[in-house]
Formats: C-alpha cells, structure tokens, sequence
C-alpha cells in the first residue's frame, strides 16, 4: 500500500476495531496458476501482541494450495466516501475519495482439526441474528460440512493501515466536508473525519 505519513495509522486497536467492523475483506494469494483472490468474512484476533486473522475456504479453491505455510495478503475496507471539490471553503479544489483501508501480510496455516475448524465457525457466527447454533447440527451433517471446507489462520508480518480523512485540508474544509456527508447520510466517513479535527 502507498502510506502517506500524514494518514497512516499504527494504532493497533484501531485496526483490530476497523477488521472486526469491516471483516468482509479480500484474501489474495500467488501459487501455480497465478494470483487468485477470495473475498470471505474474517475473525480477527490479538496473540502475544500480533494480528491473527481466521476464515475459511471452499476445499475446491485454488488458494488450498497456499493455506500450509504460503504467504497472503488480506485487504479490509471500511468507511469511505466520495468527496465533492465544492465542499471545500478553500478553492481551486479537485474531486477526491476519503477511505479507511487495512492491508495485513502474513503467512499462512492450514487449521486441518476439525476442533479448530469448528472454534473459527463458532466465532464467525457469533453475530447470527436468529442464533445459529453449530453445535446443534447432526454429527453426520457438520462433519460432511467440514469435508468442503479449509480453515485457516494467517498471522500477520506486516500490517499496513491508512485513514485519508482529509487531514491534508485546513480545520474549516474539513468541517465543511463532515456536515455534507452527515447531509448525505454517511455518518461513518463524517465521524472518521470528525476524529482529525
């Protein structure tokens, strides 16, 4: 990713907390048949101090291949918005996009236990609405479901974060640019740019 120091984050709860509120991201691996790319719903984890991500895949994807001990990058996306140049009180200005974005390099480990399996199924579904409850299907049926599965862990070397909230803009563009948004109905980018102020 290309960090501008000004927007760049290293506050590691801060990124924990954008992944566990965004956890849709992007699994992207290299093997033998080129970049392949997943896009799946992720736990997110602190261990001894380091990220750990947890998913998992459909046995038949391509990316198996790299879940014993392959490299990864994950790509999480939260709050962003598109931002007008005459919402700026200062002018001549361009369009521009506002974002939150998390890139987490790791390596990666195949979970081939179905304990393991079943502890990252548990936590995924944790926000089930109607109270999805693993453990209440039929031995029969969650072992055939884990047959078309690989979980897997990936453990980060590198997290790389970046918040382009307007920091770059004078006090009053940004003010100018919160109340449009908030206008707008996108209160989650408006907050992000209200945290510069």
């Amino acid at each position: 990713m290309y960090l501008r120091p000004v927007f760049t984050v290293e506050d590691q709860a801060r990124i924990v907390a954008l992944i566990a509120s965004n956890p849709f991201g992007v699994l992207v691996t290299t093997g033998a048949g080129g970049m392949e790319g997943s896009h799946l719903p992720f736990v997110v984890r602190q261990e001894e101090g380091a990220l750990v991500l947890e998913a998992h895949v459909a046995a038949a994807n391509p990316q198996v291949a790299a879940l014993a001990g392959g490299t990864a990058l994950a790509i999480f996306t939260g709050p962003h918005a598109y931002i007008a140049p005459g919402w700026y009180r200062t002018q001549p200005a361009v369009p521009t996009w506002d974002y939150a974005a998390v890139h987490v390099h790791g390596t990666l480990e195949l979970c081939d236990g179905a304990d393991e399996t079943a502890t990252i199924l548990r936590t995924l579904g944790v926000g089930d609405p109607a109270g999805f409850d693993l453990d209440a299907l039929t031995e029969t049926y969650r072992a055939q479901m884990f047959k078309g599965i690989r979980a897997f862990r990936l453990r980060a070397t590198k997290v790389e974060a970046q918040w382009k909230m307007s920091q770059n803009r004078s006090r009053e563009d940004r003010e100018s640019v919160v109340a449009a948004l908030r206008a707008q109905g996108n209160a989650a980018c408006a907050d992000l740019i209200a945290e510069t102020l």
